[in-house]
């Protein structure tokens, strides 16, 4: 069966893997993967394949789960399906251009559990950035003090030689470096750990951001919400897109000279209102 990326339609890739799957696994049937799906309806595979039903966000993921997809595949049957679903020709614009991206203009490198020291600091993801923006011809204390809180230029020191061992830069033979891959990613075993600690200590960086830096060279800003939990679903699947067209301007883009950190949070301040006790009527 071809790769996900070489399709652009995704009934097209799900029929193909449906009679894959029939070839090579004689239990397989559409009753089979509805119960991976963890849905009832024994049919609801064939139904999306033939046109009579669209994916939700919240499908997507089940489907993803479902057909076992890598992280990469799983942004981009996403987005495959977002595209054919579009009603405007903005929206299809926006999801091919994500399509693309996570086609070939985005080369990742996953990082596994051996390589936790990477997101154990939060200087070594910039240190990867600066140094490969500007020539600083190993002078580490310089490197240290362009970092925004400084760092010690043996801490400095110790990040290049990390970003070196795992092989995330590489040093050309004038002297400058380079990126081995235009993104990061983390599998689970790291996600549970270090970029949990990174993320905190980024957040932290956050909260200071408004006294520290000037207005022009910052954007902080919030939305405080009452939701339900589909629409919960359907906001974090919004801000996965968004990140991947993000990465497509960064990659895109010619002229870095700073490096900056993003930060997206989405968490609760209330309980559920739903499991509170119900007030009797007349209480005081």
């Amino acid at each position: 069966m071809k790769p996900i990326f070489d399709f652009i339609d995704y009934r097209k890739f799900l029929a193909a893997y449906y009679e894959s799957k029939k070839e090579t696994s004689h239990f397989f049937s559409y009753r089979y993967f509805s119960r991976k799906l963890g849905i009832n309806s024994p049919s609801f595979l064939k139904h999306v394949i033939d046109g009579k039903r669209n994916l939700t966000t919240k499908m997507i993921d089940r489907f993803s789960h479902a057909l076992d997809l890598s992280v990469k595949e799983s942004r981009y049957f996403r987005n495959l399906v977002l595209f054919n679903q579009a009603k405007t020709a903005g929206e299809k614009q926006e999801h091919y251009a994500v399509l693309r991206s996570v086609i070939g203009m985005v080369k990742e490198t996953v990082l596994g559990a051996d390589q936790y020291d990477y997101f154990s600091t939060w200087y070594t993801p910039v240190i990867r950035e600066m140094i490969c923006l500007r020539d600083f011809n190993n002078d580490y204390r310089a490197i240290a003090a362009t970092l925004k809180p400084p760092i010690l230029p043996s801490e400095a020191k110790a990040a290049v030689a990390l970003l070196l061992r795992l092989k995330l830069v590489e040093r050309q033979a004038e002297g400058k470096y380079r990126q081995t891959s235009s993104a990061i990613t983390a599998d689970s075993a790291v996600t549970s750990l270090a970029v949990r600690s990174f993320t905190r200590v980024m957040f932290d960086h956050a909260k200071v951001a408004p006294d520290t830096v000037g207005k022009t060279e910052r954007h902080v800003s919030g939305l405080t919400m009452g939701i339900s939990q589909e629409a919960y679903d359907v906001i974090a699947a919004e801000i996965e897109s968004f990140k991947d067209r993000v990465k497509l301007i960064v990659n895109r883009d010619q002229g870095g000279s700073r490096i900056y950190q993003l930060n997206i949070g989405m968490f609760p301040v209330s309980e559920d209102l739903r499991t509170l006790p119900v007030e009797q009527e007349g209480a005081q």
